[in-house]
């Protein structure tokens, strides 16, 4: 089988890539057609990685090119944009095409931009298949689109790399990322933008008269506010800012951290999350509908209300009052996340979507 991954970007966060293409380099012939050109992120040589240079017209030319080059089984379409561009590029004499497209949505439908929800309505009406990235995500969906494409949406649960994690702990390097004197360490990875909610979490350490260590992890447009708002809390030198590192080093903080906070307004199913979770971090997260989704074990977990200062700042003086219980703790989300949601659960579910694409006659 040969498989076309399009996808706006490839960088250490990217799903598309982490989840999806290195999870099955074994088993497709995959080429991945990225929008933007790909940023601090190592791709495995046996992954073709073909790019638009965040062109709309370079972009059309190229996956012009690359359709006519290639005889391709299956082409999964993970962002609006490129799925867009797609259509016009097998357009007018290609469109057959479009019965082996199946497109992923990523996101909650609600947080995504006018714009946006727009072009992936668009791809999702015209793919043979829409997956979304768990059973939050499906909800969020409109029931009038869910009316026009129904039959054809699947809600498929998101998955992370657990062999990965557990190679990175058993094969990392001994230089720490928390000071050893930190009494909490405390990780928050994401973009740095309104939805993903750090502002919350600096207020609330703000009003909190004890020290921890809190390292952001990821870049976006809050970064300048963030950091001059961060020189405000009292122990300020013990919060930093390191933008975006690789998911290898994303997941070395993670087996390091006590406490990974997300306060985020918005998610599909985090990976971030995942991860954190099976690392074995104590989890403090917003009570929206993805992160309730995961339910992480109750004694590894608190749900707060994004907005609310109080249930914010009383779930950190929790972890700091139970904090040889939280690192005594490590282990037992790990046989949790396994059971569901491991990457091999998810793409074993995606391989059956795709061989009914590859053979139209097969049923899902």
């Amino acid at each position: 089988m040969k498989l076309l991954r399009l996808t706006p970007a490839l960088k250490a966060t990217s799903a598309p890539y982490n989840q999806f293409s290195l999870g099955l380099k074994d088993t497709i012939d995959q080429t991945i057609f990225s929008f933007n050109s790909y940023e601090n992120i190592q791709i495995d040589k046996d992954i073709e990685v073909v790019h638009g240079s965040g062109s709309i017209l370079s972009s059309y030319l190229a996956l012009k090119e690359l359709v006519k080059n290639n005889k391709f089984d299956v082409i999964h379409i993970h962002n609006g944009l490129t799925g867009v561009l797609f259509f016009f590029a097998i357009s007018p004499f290609n469109l057959s095409l479009l019965r082996k497209c199946i497109f992923t949505l990523h996101n909650s439908w609600y947080v995504l931009k006018t714009r946006n929800q727009f072009l992936d309505f668009f791809v999702m009406i015209f793919s043979a298949s829409v997956c979304t990235c768990g059973q939050s995500s499906f909800n969020s969906i409109p029931w009038v689109i869910k009316f026009l494409i129904g039959k054809k949406m699947k809600s498929v649960v998101n998955g992370f790399d657990n062999k990965r994690i557990d190679n990175i702990s058993s094969n990392r390097n001994k230089d720490k990322y928390y000071r050893e004197e930190s009494s909490l360490k405390v990780l928050c990875v994401g973009t740095l933008n309104n939805t993903k909610n750090q502002i919350a979490l600096l207020r609330a350490v703000k009003e909190i008269d004890k020290e921890m260590e809190i390292i952001f992890l990821g870049d976006g447009r809050n970064m300048q506010m963030l950091e001059e708002y961060s020189r405000s809390i009292p122990y300020h030198e013990m919060v930093s800012f390191k933008g975006l590192v690789s998911r290898d080093t994303t997941i070395e903080h993670m087996l390091e951290a006590d406490v990974c906070i997300s306060l985020s307004k918005g998610e599909g199913l985090p990976i971030a999350v995942l991860e954190s979770m099976y690392a074995g971090c104590f989890l403090i997260l917003s009570n929206i509908s993805p992160h309730l989704e995961v339910s992480p074990p109750k004694d590894r977990c608190i749900f707060v209300e994004p907005s609310n200062q109080d249930q914010i700042i009383k779930s950190i003086n929790y972890a700091l009052s139970n904090l040889n219980a939280i690192r005594s703790g490590r282990g037992i989300s790990k046989e949790y996340s396994i059971d569901n949601f491991s990457a091999e659960r998810m793409l074993e579910e995606y391989k059956v979507i795709y061989n009914s694409l590859y053979d139209p006659h097969k049923e899902i």
